[in-house]
């Protein structure tokens, strides 16, 4: 594909880099990097480019849609796409972002690790390093007529470094799977509403089944036994610490009538809401 100027400000900036002629298997090599003021109108599609593809948001937003995800990118967020594979992404206004097409050594391990871990979208602690290291390689692209490739390497595996430490794979501080994480999170603030795995799949930009695979897996449930495991022990906090009617109890939990939630905590637990809240347990 090549890209339309027309869809980027003229401010924006982009680098290619001849690909080593050997070594690739030990090296690792960006392919093309820059930065990208784009307007609205900016688009991309492929089915196929050989390539992994890094984006570092800096203002706006940017909608992807990749074979298993799909969701919108935001300051202090990193994009990670497998470009062999068909994928899209487009401006919802006018965004910027840093960006890094690479290939080599081991980036299909570290691009599966992280993606297993956080998703295609990497919400990230503290984006700061990776701006700095992205900035590193553009200013010596910018000033150098051609980086030496083991330089390149170096200064790409930091970045790809920097990616793994600034979304918590892989360190000391990474606890369990992100994305997982972050489904939780939605479930437990919204156990009031209707919940679908529809609606808590997209809300971690990932496609139903894919995500309750992952959600499976990872938690030794399906989103739906998650949910429902969530509402009654919601349920018997609110019967144990206040004196709310159990028909309120049952709308604060997201039961659609206090008879199916009767039904369903007695199921769970072997005796009545009523009875719950008597005995005290």
């Amino acid at each position: 594909m090549q890209l339309d100027l027309t869809m980027l400000e003229s401010s924006s900036v982009h680098y290619f880099i001849p690909a080593p002629d050997e070594r690739r298997s030990i090296l690792y090599y960006p392919i093309s990097a820059g930065y990208f003021e784009c307007k609205p109108t900016y688009h991309v599609q492929r089915t196929n480019f050989q390539s992994y593809l890094l984006l570092l948001m800096m203002s706006g937003s940017l909608s992807y849609q990749t074979r298993h995800s799909r969701g919108v990118a935001r300051p202090g967020q990193a994009l990670l796409i497998d470009c062999r594979a068909p994928h899209q992404y487009a401006a919802q206004g006018k965004c910027t972002f840093s960006f890094v097409h690479f290939e080599g050594a081991q980036s299909a391990e570290i691009y599966d690790e992280i993606v297993r871990r956080c998703g295609n979208l990497v919400r990230l602690h503290d984006s700061t390093r990776l701006h700095e290291a992205i900035g590193e390689l553009l200013d010596t692209l910018r000033s150098e007529r051609r980086v030496k490739e083991a330089t390149s390497s170096v200064m790409l595996y930091t970045i790809l470094m920097q990616l793994l430490e600034s979304s918590g794979v892989g360190g000391a501080g990474a606890v369990g799977n992100a994305v997982v994480d972050f489904a939780i999170e939605y479930i437990q603030s919204h156990l009031s509403e209707k919940l679908t795995v529809e609606a808590i799949a997209s809300s971690a930009g990932y496609s139903p089944s894919y995500f309750s695979q992952l959600f499976q897996k990872e938690m030794g449930m399906s989103p739906y036994q998650f949910v429902v495991k969530n509402r009654g022990e919601r349920a018997q906090q609110l019967l144990q610490t206040t004196q709310l009617p159990i028909q309120d109890i049952a709308f604060q939990t997201g039961f659609n009538s206090v008879a199916n939630f009767c039904y369903t905590f007695k199921k769970a637990t072997g005796i009545t809401p009523h009875e719950h809240r008597i005995r005290g347990i």
